[in-house]
């Protein structure tokens, strides 16, 4: 199974704003029961979308609910990984026997320690609150110097980017996407030649932005159009990218 593509806070602080934004405009009963800000926690708008998501919410409304849900979720995994790995490592770090924590999930001695080795191979180059910004672009430069795998992975897919960048643009002013800010980001990006890990993490920006437009969404959902594809293509290349640390740490045992 390929590896989630991994989701900064940032998609996580947009997928909220979007999910209160539309909520607004349909439902004035409930709306005072979701946490709007940008670090709301995921779970309780989560809950919200499981508990106040019936008949009398638009369709669309409720397949851009489901985009954005996703997005949370992920996030949640990703958490539930960090999380994991630092208590199994403060366990093994403060004394507790190996056996007696692996038995806490599921697993023998040896079990507990390549649990650990995944998990860390897992999250190597994870960087949960790396910077996107513009201003912050040049560290993003010099840091990339020091990660070998990722140069190596975004020069290797330079051109199959750079084919989704474009594509994003112009499917972006196709169905003419009114809230593009992150388009317009990757489009930047794109013209620059500029190719970073902040890139990825804005390109699952963008296709938020393309996943959860009302004009994209009306599409008839009995067969992919070339959005679809395009969307697809980019969330298989964020997992490629979100892969490459245990793809390191098996080469080098």
């Amino acid at each position: 199974m390929a590896t989630r593509p991994k989701v900064h806070r940032s998609e996580v602080a947009s997928a909220v704003v979007r999910i209160a934004r539309r909520r607004a405009k349909v439902d004035d009963r409930h709306r005072e029961m979701l946490p709007d800000s940008g670090d709301s926690d995921p779970r309780e708008v989560l809950d919200y979308l499981r508990k106040y998501s019936g008949p009398d919410i638009p369709r669309w409304v409720l397949q851009a609910d489901v985009c954005d849900g996703i997005t949370l979720n992920n996030w949640l995994w990703w958490e539930d990984r960090r999380r994991e790995l630092y208590f199994l490592k403060a366990g093994r770090d403060r004394g507790l026997f190996l056996s007696q924590i692996g038995a806490q999930v599921g697993v023998g001695k040896q079990g507990l320690l390549d649990r650990i080795d995944r998990l860390e191979a897992l999250l190597r180059y994870d960087q949960p609150d790396e910077k996107i910004a513009r201003a912050a672009r040049q560290s993003e430069r010099e840091r990339r110097a020091r990660m070998p795998s990722e140069e190596a992975w975004l020069t290797t897919r330079r051109e199959e980017l750079m084919t989704v960048i474009t594509g994003f643009v112009q499917q972006a002013d196709r169905f003419s996407v009114d809230e593009r800010e992150w388009v317009d980001e990757l489009e930047i990006d794109g013209r620059d030649d500029e190719l970073t890990s902040s890139t990825m993490v804005i390109l699952g920006l963008a296709a938020a932005e393309l996943r959860t437009a009302p004009a994209i969404l009306e599409l008839d959902s009995t067969r992919p159009y070339a959005v679809h594809t395009l969307l697809a293509r980019a969330e298989a290349l964020r997992s490629q990218f979100a892969e490459l640390g245990s793809k390191t740490e098996s080469a080098s045992a």
